[in-house]
């Protein structure tokens, strides 16, 4: 075990001498593509984070005119109900409502 670690250690120690011999240019070149990438990278973040910042309230303005209409369909729907119940029983009581009284009756645990 400790031999295949040394082994690939001194491989490891090789490959990087052999990238630090690299010329100039190619460091240049790596640098370069490097510096590219992380403004790309950046480039990338900004534009998703002016996008959200753009798309958040028309995505949040789209379901609370949703709701709105879920609300009014929901209303609209329970007046018709009511309606109909009242229709169906035939009473007509000012308040909408039917008052239904009693006792309540509770039993003592032991």
């Amino acid at each position: 075990m400790m031999f295949s670690f040394s082994r690939q250690n001194g491989q490891w120690q090789k490959l990087w001498r052999q990238q630090q011999a690299a010329g100039p240019l190619q460091r240049i070149l790596a640098w370069l593509v490097m510096g590219v990438l992380l403004v790309a990278g950046f480039v990338l973040l900004l534009v998703m984070l002016l996008l959200s910042w753009l798309l958040i309230p028309l995505f949040y303005w789209r379901y609370r005119k949703k709701m709105r209409a879920f609300q009014q369909a929901a209303q609209q729907a329970q007046r018709q109900a009511h309606q109909e119940y009242q229709q169906q029983t035939g009473q007509q009581s000012p308040a909408g409502h039917r008052v239904i009284e009693g006792e309540v009756v509770g039993k003592k645990e032991e």
